[in-house]
């Protein structure tokens, strides 16, 4: 028998090894099993989606006017918890559709009535007036959808375009308080109480409105900045003011009015698909006036009607934080 030496058995194996390898390619090539390669594909934010919770000031005005002249203002203002979501999806072609939506309640809610029938209506001239700690925020909600289209998108940024369409609903409900009205000849001179737990007035306020806007973002490593701005315009908005003690319903058919949203919102990664975020916002639907109709709350029945005498408005803002995930 021959023995090898060390050279040649190592050049024997590198032979047998070349053998192998090209039988199995021939092997694999005859039967058409090519490998394939491993791969695993990370998010891509083509759906995105947000949830997060917060704190928020809310103020309702209304007015009743005469010309230029303000009768009457009622301001309604909360602090409250908010709850905010959100979900966004590409659809194709920097086409996304984006809906979002809010609701907040509880916290604490405060009411101020103040009426000028003077002859003078500075406000720090007022002539009657009710305050009323007792107040409650019986509902407030908003929501939105949106189509949007990107028009600047790299690897660290996209710009958007995008229009839509959004409703906002809130109302009050305040109960018992202390007044100071003027009599006829006196001034500020009539001073009483409303009993803890009579429902003096609820104001309800719903908004449709259309909206054009932009939005953004643009990531710095593990770290992201967003921002938000549109404008936009209310139509067919009602609001409805129920005196209890008057049995008197005054229902404002308001006018179009402009609004503007701006926010801001940052993120960080906590990992490769899901982000902590923290979030400003301010919503403004600006003063318009409106036509009134009277009704009797107890039967339904119209008592009256009066063009361009009302006048609505409310703002809000606030701050969130949350989870935002996408895939």
């Amino acid at each position: 028998m021959r023995r090898f030496s060390m050279p040649e058995a190592c050049a024997a194996s590198l032979l047998m090894l070349a053998a192998t390898t090209a039988a199995a390619g021939q092997s694999a090539d005859f039967w058409g099993d090519q490998p394939q390669a491993v791969s695993h594909a990370s998010a891509d934010d083509t759906v995105r989606i947000d949830a997060s919770i917060g704190a928020m000031y809310l103020e309702g005005n209304e007015k009743v006017m005469a010309g230029n002249y303000t009768l009457s203002h009622l301001i309604w203002q909360s602090t409250t918890p908010v709850l905010r979501g959100s979900i966004a999806a590409d659809i194709g072609a920097g086409f996304s559709l984006r809906a979002e939506g809010s609701v907040a309640g509880f916290g604490n809610s405060y009411m101020e009535d103040y009426d000028w029938l003077k002859g003078d209506d500075t406000f720090a001239n007022w002539s009657h007036r009710s305050q009323h700690p007792d107040t409650n925020l019986d509902h407030y909600f908003t929501g939105a959808a949106a189509l949007g289209y990107e028009l600047v998108k790299d690897g660290t940024a996209v710009v958007r375009a995008h229009g839509g369409f959004k409703y906002t609903d809130a109302q009050w409900t305040a109960y018992g308080g202390t007044y100071l009205y003027s009599s006829n000849g006196g001034f500020r001179d009539q001073p009483g109480t409303i009993a803890n737990g009579v429902a003096a007035a609820t104001y309800r306020q719903q908004f449709p409105e259309l909206f054009l806007g932009f939005d953004g973002e643009e990531d710095y490593g593990n770290f992201r900045v967003g921002g938000l701005l549109r404008g936009g315009v209310t139509f067919l908005s009602v609001s409805t003011d129920d005196h209890w003690l008057r049995n008197l319903r005054f229902l404002d058919r308001l006018y179009m009015a402009p609004t503007v949203t701006a926010g801001v919102d940052v993120g960080f990664d906590l990992g490769e698909n899901v982000e902590l975020t923290l979030a400003a916002r301010y919503d403004h639907i600006f003063e318009q006036r409106g036509d009134t109709e009277y009704y009797n709350i107890a039967t339904g029945a119209p008592t009256g009607a009066i063009g361009n005498v009302a006048a609505g408005a409310l703002r809000s803002g606030e701050i969130t934080a949350g989870i935002k995930g996408s895939f």
